[in-house]
Protein backbone atom coordinates (compact mmCIF):
# COMPACT_ATOMS: atom_id res chain seq x y z
CA UNK A 1 0.00 0.00 0.00
CA UNK A 2 1.34 3.09 -1.03
CA UNK A 3 1.26 5.94 2.09
CA UNK A 4 -1.17 8.51 -0.16
CA UNK A 5 -3.50 5.33 -0.25
CA UNK A 6 -2.92 4.73 3.58
CA UNK A 7 -5.59 5.81 5.95
CA UNK A 8 -4.77 9.11 7.76
CA UNK A 9 -4.16 7.25 11.18
CA UNK A 10 -1.29 5.29 9.73
CA UNK A 11 0.29 8.32 7.78
CA UNK A 12 0.85 9.71 11.42
CA UNK A 13 3.12 6.80 12.41
CA UNK A 14 5.53 8.01 9.62
CA UNK A 15 8.36 10.17 11.62
CA UNK A 16 9.64 10.96 8.30
CA UNK A 17 9.54 10.59 4.32
CA UNK A 18 13.17 9.45 4.48
CA UNK A 19 13.51 6.50 5.22
CA UNK A 20 16.60 6.52 6.30
CA UNK A 21 15.66 9.22 8.84
CA UNK A 22 12.78 7.39 10.03
CA UNK A 23 15.06 4.44 11.12
CA UNK A 24 17.54 7.27 12.64
CA UNK A 25 14.36 8.54 14.88
CA UNK A 26 13.00 5.22 15.81
CA UNK A 27 16.29 4.41 17.36
CA UNK A 28 16.40 7.98 19.24
CA UNK A 29 14.79 7.50 22.96
CA UNK A 30 12.10 9.86 23.76
CA UNK A 31 11.10 10.38 19.85
CA UNK A 32 7.70 8.98 20.67
CA UNK A 33 6.88 11.76 23.21
CA UNK A 34 8.32 13.79 20.89
CA UNK A 35 5.87 13.31 18.35
CA UNK A 36 3.00 12.81 21.07
CA UNK A 37 3.60 16.57 21.89
CA UNK A 38 3.45 17.27 18.33
CA UNK A 39 0.40 15.50 18.11
CA UNK A 40 -0.82 17.48 20.97
CA UNK A 41 -0.16 20.72 19.46
CA UNK A 42 -2.12 19.95 16.06
CA UNK A 43 0.97 20.29 14.28
CA UNK A 44 1.25 19.16 11.27
CA UNK A 45 4.93 18.98 10.79
CA UNK A 46 6.62 15.79 10.78
CA UNK A 47 8.68 14.77 13.28
CA UNK A 48 11.60 14.52 10.98
CA UNK A 49 10.81 18.06 10.11
CA UNK A 50 10.96 19.41 13.23
CA UNK A 51 13.88 17.77 14.37
CA UNK A 52 16.10 18.92 11.60
CA UNK A 53 14.26 22.19 11.75
CA UNK A 54 15.55 22.75 16.15
CA UNK A 55 19.23 21.52 14.71
CA UNK A 56 19.23 23.88 11.51
CA UNK A 57 18.05 27.45 13.08
CA UNK A 58 20.34 27.79 16.04
CA UNK A 59 23.72 26.43 13.83
CA UNK A 60 22.42 29.69 11.05
CA UNK A 61 21.62 31.87 14.18
CA UNK A 62 24.87 31.23 15.90
CA UNK A 63 27.05 31.17 12.14
CA UNK A 64 25.26 34.63 11.38
CA UNK A 65 25.94 36.18 14.70
CA UNK A 66 29.47 35.39 14.61
CA UNK A 67 29.91 36.48 10.88
CA UNK A 68 28.67 40.09 11.91
CA UNK A 69 31.61 40.01 14.72
CA UNK A 70 29.53 39.37 18.05
CA UNK A 71 31.25 37.78 20.81
CA UNK A 72 31.54 33.94 21.09
CA UNK A 73 29.13 33.82 24.67
CA UNK A 74 26.58 36.03 22.99
CA UNK A 75 26.34 33.61 19.52
CA UNK A 76 25.71 30.42 21.72
CA UNK A 77 23.00 32.49 23.59
CA UNK A 78 21.34 33.87 20.87
CA UNK A 79 21.59 29.90 19.25
CA UNK A 80 20.24 28.84 22.60
CA UNK A 81 17.52 31.39 22.35
CA UNK A 82 16.79 30.45 19.00
CA UNK A 83 16.35 26.59 19.43
CA UNK A 84 13.30 27.23 22.11
CA UNK A 85 11.40 28.93 19.76
CA UNK A 86 10.09 25.98 17.61
CA UNK A 87 9.21 23.82 20.99
CA UNK A 88 7.80 27.49 22.63
CA UNK A 89 5.41 27.57 19.79
CA UNK A 90 4.35 24.23 19.89
CA UNK A 91 3.13 24.46 23.74
CA UNK A 92 1.60 27.42 22.95
CA UNK A 93 -0.59 25.75 20.14
CA UNK A 94 -0.95 23.04 22.58
CA UNK A 95 -2.53 25.06 25.67
CA UNK A 96 -5.07 26.51 23.24
CA UNK A 97 -5.72 23.54 21.33
CA UNK A 98 -6.67 21.83 24.69
CA UNK A 99 -8.55 25.00 25.75
CA UNK A 100 -10.67 24.74 22.91
CA UNK A 101 -10.69 20.77 22.68
CA UNK A 102 -12.96 21.63 26.56
CA UNK A 103 -15.04 24.30 24.97
CA UNK A 104 -16.00 21.52 22.81
CA UNK A 105 -16.08 18.48 24.27
CA UNK A 106 -19.55 18.87 26.22
CA UNK A 107 -20.82 19.46 22.72
CA UNK A 108 -19.53 16.09 21.89
CA UNK A 109 -20.95 14.18 24.52
CA UNK A 110 -24.39 15.50 24.40
CA UNK A 111 -24.28 14.69 20.59
CA UNK A 112 -23.08 11.08 21.30
CA UNK A 113 -25.55 10.32 24.22
CA UNK A 114 -28.44 11.47 21.40
CA UNK A 115 -26.64 9.36 18.80
CA UNK A 116 -26.91 6.66 21.56
CA UNK A 117 -30.76 7.23 22.30
CA UNK A 118 -31.33 7.22 18.71
CA UNK A 119 -30.12 3.35 18.47
CA UNK A 120 -27.00 4.31 17.15
CA UNK A 121 -24.37 1.89 17.64
CA UNK A 122 -21.53 3.23 20.39
CA UNK A 123 -18.90 3.76 17.83
CA UNK A 124 -20.99 5.01 15.14
CA UNK A 125 -21.39 8.00 17.56
CA UNK A 126 -17.81 8.43 17.61
CA UNK A 127 -17.65 8.76 13.76
CA UNK A 128 -20.83 11.36 14.45
CA UNK A 129 -18.66 12.98 16.49
CA UNK A 130 -15.52 13.12 13.83
CA UNK A 131 -17.85 14.16 11.03
CA UNK A 132 -20.27 17.15 12.71
CA UNK A 133 -17.78 18.52 15.33
CA UNK A 134 -14.61 20.79 14.23
CA UNK A 135 -11.71 19.87 15.27
CA UNK A 136 -9.86 19.68 17.98
CA UNK A 137 -12.58 17.32 19.15
CA UNK A 138 -13.70 16.09 15.91
CA UNK A 139 -10.27 15.57 14.74
CA UNK A 140 -9.61 13.24 18.47
CA UNK A 141 -12.91 10.87 17.84
CA UNK A 142 -12.21 10.45 14.20
CA UNK A 143 -8.82 8.68 15.15
CA UNK A 144 -10.25 6.84 17.60
CA UNK A 145 -13.01 5.74 15.29
CA UNK A 146 -10.16 4.89 12.56
CA UNK A 147 -8.23 2.94 15.32
CA UNK A 148 -10.80 1.13 15.94
CA UNK A 149 -11.97 0.00 12.40
CA UNK A 150 -7.94 -0.97 12.35
CA UNK A 151 -8.67 -3.43 15.00
CA UNK A 152 -7.79 -2.08 17.73
CA UNK A 153 -9.93 -2.87 21.21
CA UNK A 154 -12.18 -0.02 21.87
CA UNK A 155 -10.97 -0.20 25.33
CA UNK A 156 -7.52 0.44 24.31
CA UNK A 157 -8.74 3.33 21.55
CA UNK A 158 -10.64 5.38 24.60
CA UNK A 159 -6.90 5.15 26.20
CA UNK A 160 -5.23 6.47 23.50
CA UNK A 161 -8.00 9.31 23.42
CA UNK A 162 -6.79 10.02 26.71
CA UNK A 163 -3.04 10.06 26.24
CA UNK A 164 -3.35 12.11 23.47
CA UNK A 165 -5.42 14.52 25.35
CA UNK A 166 -4.24 14.72 28.80
CA UNK A 167 -7.33 16.41 30.46
CA UNK A 168 -9.19 15.44 33.35
CA UNK A 169 -12.50 16.14 32.01
CA UNK A 170 -11.82 13.30 28.92
CA UNK A 171 -9.92 10.97 31.91
CA UNK A 172 -13.49 11.13 33.36
CA UNK A 173 -15.42 10.49 30.44
CA UNK A 174 -13.18 7.45 29.11
CA UNK A 175 -13.38 5.91 33.07
CA UNK A 176 -17.06 6.69 32.97
CA UNK A 177 -17.46 4.32 29.63
CA UNK A 178 -15.25 1.87 30.42
CA UNK A 179 -17.05 1.11 33.79
CA UNK A 180 -20.77 1.29 31.99
CA UNK A 181 -19.58 -1.32 29.45
CA UNK A 182 -18.69 -3.63 32.19
CA UNK A 183 -21.27 -3.21 34.56
CA UNK A 184 -24.02 -1.74 32.48
CA UNK A 185 -26.16 1.23 32.88
CA UNK A 186 -27.96 4.35 31.32
CA UNK A 187 -25.35 5.38 29.25
CA UNK A 188 -27.49 8.33 27.77
CA UNK A 189 -28.11 9.56 31.25
CA UNK A 190 -24.29 9.14 32.29
CA UNK A 191 -23.21 11.10 29.25
CA UNK A 192 -26.13 13.74 30.06
CA UNK A 193 -24.59 14.08 33.67
CA UNK A 194 -20.71 14.42 32.44
CA UNK A 195 -21.55 16.89 30.07
CA UNK A 196 -23.96 18.81 32.65
CA UNK A 197 -20.93 18.59 35.07
CA UNK A 198 -17.97 19.89 32.27
CA UNK A 199 -20.15 22.94 31.63
CA UNK A 200 -19.81 23.43 35.10
CA UNK A 201 -16.00 23.06 35.97
CA UNK A 202 -15.60 25.15 31.88
CA UNK A 203 -17.80 27.85 33.74
CA UNK A 204 -16.09 27.68 36.73
CA UNK A 205 -12.74 28.35 34.85
CA UNK A 206 -13.41 31.01 33.07
CA UNK A 207 -14.69 33.12 36.41
CA UNK A 208 -11.01 32.34 37.99
CA UNK A 209 -9.59 33.65 34.91
CA UNK A 210 -11.03 36.16 35.08
CA UNK A 211 -10.62 36.73 38.74
CA UNK A 212 -6.85 36.02 38.41
CA UNK A 213 -6.30 38.55 35.06
CA UNK A 214 -4.78 41.47 37.69
CA UNK A 215 -2.24 38.81 38.76
CA UNK A 216 -1.56 37.08 35.65
CA UNK A 217 -0.62 41.02 34.44
CA UNK A 218 1.79 41.56 36.87
CA UNK A 219 3.83 38.94 35.86
CA UNK A 220 3.93 39.40 32.76
CA UNK A 221 4.68 42.87 33.29
CA UNK A 222 8.00 42.17 36.25
CA UNK A 223 8.87 39.78 33.62
CA UNK A 224 9.08 41.96 30.71
CA UNK A 225 10.15 45.18 32.45
CA UNK A 226 13.86 44.14 33.33
CA UNK A 227 14.09 42.87 29.92
CA UNK A 228 12.71 45.82 28.08
CA UNK A 229 14.80 47.82 30.24
CA UNK A 230 18.13 45.90 29.69
CA UNK A 231 17.40 45.75 25.47
CA UNK A 232 16.95 49.59 25.70
CA UNK A 233 19.75 50.98 27.77
CA UNK A 234 22.00 48.47 25.37
CA UNK A 235 20.57 50.59 22.39
CA UNK A 236 20.55 54.35 24.36
CA UNK A 237 24.03 54.26 26.55
CA UNK A 238 25.69 51.23 25.14
CA UNK A 239 29.49 52.28 26.50
CA UNK A 240 27.11 52.45 29.95
CA UNK A 241 26.15 49.22 29.39
CA UNK A 242 28.90 47.53 28.11
CA UNK A 243 30.59 45.73 31.63
CA UNK A 244 27.57 43.74 31.76
CA UNK A 245 28.53 41.77 28.90
CA UNK A 246 32.56 41.90 29.30
CA UNK A 247 33.14 41.68 32.69
CA UNK A 248 33.16 38.76 34.70
CA UNK A 249 31.20 40.32 37.60
CA UNK A 250 28.66 41.92 34.90
CA UNK A 251 27.95 38.66 33.57
CA UNK A 252 27.30 36.63 36.90
CA UNK A 253 25.04 39.80 38.12
CA UNK A 254 23.42 38.97 34.39
CA UNK A 255 23.29 35.47 35.11
CA UNK A 256 21.67 36.10 38.82
CA UNK A 257 19.29 38.39 37.83
CA UNK A 258 17.56 36.14 34.72
CA UNK A 259 17.21 33.35 37.45
CA UNK A 260 15.43 35.23 39.83
CA UNK A 261 13.21 36.33 37.28
CA UNK A 262 12.56 32.93 36.42
CA UNK A 263 11.72 32.04 39.87
CA UNK A 264 9.43 35.19 40.49
CA UNK A 265 7.34 34.35 37.46
CA UNK A 266 7.45 30.68 38.28
CA UNK A 267 6.23 32.00 41.77
CA UNK A 268 3.31 34.39 40.71
CA UNK A 269 2.31 31.25 38.46
CA UNK A 270 2.23 29.12 41.29
CA UNK A 271 0.01 31.63 43.09
CA UNK A 272 -2.69 32.14 40.87
CA UNK A 273 -3.20 29.10 39.49
CA UNK A 274 -6.02 27.20 41.07
CA UNK A 275 -7.18 24.00 40.46
CA UNK A 276 -10.66 23.01 39.81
Amino acid sequence: MRNDDAPDILRRELLSNVPILNRILLAIPGIAKLRLFLEQGGVRTQVGTFVLTVIALPLFTFIIAFAIGRPAYQCALAAGLVTAVPFAVVVVKRQRRFNKFEEQFPEAMDLLGRAVRAGHAFTTGFELIGNEIPDPVGEEFQIAFQQQNLGVPLRDALQNLAIRVPLPDVRIFVSSLQIQRESGGNLGEILDTLSYVVRERFKLRRQIRICTAEGRMSSYALTALPLVALVGMSILQPDYMAPLFTDPRGQMALTVGAVLQVIGYLVINKIIKIKV
